[in-house]
């Protein structure tokens, strides 16, 4: 496998970026958690969550297979067609939200007006996530950093405003769809200015945004399984418990997201050049061994995140109390037990994240819905066994072990059975 000499430089901007952006989240998630306490940040948690799952569902995976397209081609032909398929799907999904808010269980109405008003923040995230594909799949990682720090600086903006601005969860859902719009035009701009000519492949064709449905509807699939499997215990924390047991869940889920920065640097870097090793084919056709994904150049890359998540799951774990104190005051008490839980889950998702990835890379698509489909099910049948039965401590759990069980079937699916089974015969008949 041919090396990466640009990788490293990747990972460092990404990093840099990363760590800029969540401070700058923190800071913004601080003011709001302070603001609304428990209950309202719940309320805020659940639209979040709500509009994290519609943005998902939009995008339908068209990020993750442009971004190995671009890569292995420098060709910029099918952003049109992505952008069409992403506002049509937004489209529909804020419909169905002002359809169905006003009747959702447990909702107060400002929750339900608050919704109702950031499902719109799905159009300008639409543009938003085409503007970031072209610039990923072109490994132009220097772009990306400056545009996520100037992105992420209109929350500490938008914070501010918050606090003159009555301080409820729709004035606040209000100032996020400013910031998403705001957000949209800033990529839109850096991808001029570092792309020659980004425009000019831009021709918008329906015919080929039916061929680009049909291509990428199994990563579509992928992603929607990651992204329910992501924000279910918000979902059903919100349902089953009630908004105050949902913040403090969500309270300490932002520390551990916090918590994965350098990771998601690593990840956004590590996708495109294991893109660019497989050439765009399959990994039959392509330069990638089978088998386990931490072999050949990415072998130091692997070794790196997985020793720097047990280290950073010993540190939350005894730091999660004091931590979550304060950061978020002492209404949010039980989010420290609950971040000592959760500090685990990083270990499991690295090796998910690493193995998925480079799956994705040599179109393995179908491996990973299967393991993402089984920690899914995993997920929601221990979150309804445990969650009534022990509440914040029962979805932390759950998480760790549906966490756990993806790792392990993707551990075991690097071991070669056929091989490990010869072995064992041949050492049966020579003894």
């Amino acid at each position: 496998m041919k090396a990466h000499p640009g990788l490293g430089r990747n990972i460092l901007w990404l990093v840099f970026s990363r760590f800029g952006t969540q401070a700058l989240a923190v800071v913004f998630t601080v003011i709001v958690a302070r603001r609304l306490g428990s209950r309202g940040f719940g309320e805020y948690a659940f639209i979040a969550a709500a509009i994290f799952l519609g943005n998902a569902l939009t995008t339908f995976g068209t990020d993750m297979l442009l971004i190995r397209e671009i890569a292995a081609s420098n060709q910029l032909s099918r952003l049109p067609a992505a952008l069409l398929l992403q506002l049509g799907l937004s489209g529909i999904f804020i419909a169905a939200v002002l359809l169905v808010a006003p009747v959702l269980p447990n909702q107060s109405p400002a929750v339900v007006a608050g919704l109702e008003i950031y499902s719109f923040a799905l159009l300008p995230l639409a543009f938003f996530s085409v503007f970031t594909t072209a610039l990923r799949g072109l490994q132009l990682m220097d772009a990306y950093t400056l545009l996520n720090l100037a992105v992420n600086l209109l929350p500490a903006a938008a914070a501010w405003l918050f606090i003159h601005a009555g301080s409820s969860v729709v004035s606040l859902a209000v100032i996020l769809l400013i910031v998403q719009v705001a957000g949209a035009v800033i990529a839109g701009w850096i991808c001029m200015a570092h792309i020659p000519g980004f425009w000019q492949a831009w021709r918008f064709s329906l015919p080929d945004t039916i061929i680009l449905i049909k291509m990428v509807a199994p990563i579509a699939l992928i992603a929607l399984i990651g992204i329910l499997y992501q924000k279910i215990s918000i979902a059903m924390l919100s349902t089953l418990t009630g908004p105050a047991v949902t913040g403090w869940f969500s309270a300490a889920l932002r520390v551990l997201e916090a918590s994965k920065t350098v990771h998601l640097a690593a990840f956004t870097a590590l996708y495109p050049a294991m893109a660019l090793a497989a050439g765009g084919r399959p990994a039959g056709e392509a330069g990638l061994p089978g088998g386990a994904p931490w072999r050949g150049s990415f072998r130091l890359s692997w070794k790196f995140l997985l020793l720097g998540a047990g280290l950073v799951s010993t540190a939350l774990f005894f730091l999660a109390a004091p931590l979550t104190g304060f950061l978020y005051g002492g209404d949010f008490a039980p989010s420290g037990p609950a971040l000592k839980l959760l500090a685990w889950v990083l270990i499991p998702f690295t090796v998910n994240t690493f193995y998925s990835l480079y799956n994705l890379a040599n179109h393995k698509e179908k491996l990973v819905m299967g393991v993402q489909l089984a920690g899914l099910v995993a997920l929601v049948s221990l979150n309804a066994w445990w969650i009534p039965k022990w509440g914040l401590s029962g979805a932390c759990l759950a998480a760790i072990l549906a966490e756990s069980a993806q790792a392990a079937i993707y551990l075991v699916s690097t071991v070669d059975l056929h091989q490990q089974a010869r072995r064992l015969i041949s050492a049966v008949i020579r003894s």
